[in-house]
Order: structure tokens, then sequence, then C-alpha cells
């Protein structure tokens, strides 16, 4: 099996709760200069503007050393993919066995929402990914779950949708409706590809 950087997932989950928690941080930071400036502390005010302004270098730095981590976990999966795509004997075990990673669909489907104007239900991207021919589903994908019938990549999609949220790429909700954000549609118009975010 190729390698892969161990614990990427937890490392993506620690980055997340920093840059939440120092969003609050800052919010905290301009409320209390806020303060002080309506209560005609100036001198007060500046320090906690200044205070504001290192919090928010880190923040920038911390912003850039997060996106430095997401390539090399990208760069370690092309390596992987390249050397399973290499390997014949694996590459047949793994399309044999193994389904299409749910990191694979958020691309897609965030194309999907953009061309749909930003707003799809779970049916109409299940039914837009189902025509994509750059998703190229195993028999894994296509194995069905149920007695219905419904193929296990349905499912996927579902995983794919709860992933988009906590990434920021779609709004959180409780419907199902896939509604797209600002940064999600910027990767969507771009055809990024989101496996820089690990699951």
């Amino acid at each position: 099996m190729p390698p892969s950087i161990p614990n990427a997932d937890s490392v993506n989950s620690a980055f997340r709760r920093v840059v939440k928690q120092l969003g609050t941080v800052r919010k905290r930071i301009n409320a209390s200069a806020a303060k002080e400036m309506k209560a005609d502390d100036y001198e007060l005010a500046q320090k906690w503007m200044e205070m504001g302004r290192s919090v928010a270098d880190f923040a920038g730095r911390l912003d850039a050393f997060v996106a430095e981590w997401r390539r090399l976990v990208k760069a370690t999966r092309i390596v992987a993919r390249s050397q399973s795509a290499n390997d014949p004997v694996g590459s047949t075990v793994t399309t044999a066995t193994k389904q299409t990673p749910v990191w694979k669909f958020c691309e897609p489907a965030l194309r999907a929402l953009v061309a749909r104007g930003g707003s799809a239900s779970l049916h109409e991207i299940v039914d837009d990914l189902g025509r994509d021919s750059a998703l190229m589903l195993n028999g894994a994908d296509k194995v069905t779950l149920s007695a219905r019938g419904i193929p296990r990549w349905h499912k996927t999609i579902k995983q794919a949708y709860r992933h988009c949220q906590r990434e920021g790429w779609i709004e959180r909700r409780g419907d199902g409706i896939w509604k797209i954000t600002p940064k999600g549609a910027s990767l969507g118009a771009n055809k990024e590809d989101c496996n820089g975010a690990a699951l």
C-alpha cells in the first residue's frame, strides 16, 4: 500500500479548531476596542487595536501554514495514486475492493452547484454526478446497499455533503439542501481539487 501521512485527518481538525478560536479572539478584541472608543478612552482603545493587528497578522501566517499543510497532504495523495497506477496488481485489487474516497465527490458536487446557480437538492446533485464523465465510479461504488437498489456512491455523496459543510464550502443546514458559500463557489468555479482538506 502506498505511504500516506498518518493522522492527517486529526491535524486538519486541529487546524480548523484553532482557526475558529482565533476568529472568536479577534471578535472579542474588536468589541473591547469599540467599547473603549465609545467610552472616549482612546489610549486603551489604541492598545486593543494594536493587539488586534498582531492577532490578525498571526492568523494570516496561520492561514499560509494551513495551506502549506494541505498542499503537503495533497502531494502525498497524488504520489500514492501514481504509485498505485504504476502497480498493475495493486491497482486491480484497489479498484475491485475499495470505493472512491469521499473527497473525490466534493469538487464535482461544487461544480454542479455552481452550474445550478448555487443551490440544489441531494437528488439533483446525485443526478448531476451520475452524468459527470470526470467522476470515475468503480465497481465498489456501484454495489447496491439495500433492496431498493441504491448504489453505495449515493451514500458517499451524503458523506461529501457533511464534509463540504465542515470545510465551509456549503452552508450548514439540516434539510439536505446544498447551498454553496463564496468559499465553495471559488473552488467550484476554478475547478480546483478539493482533496487538500482531508476527511
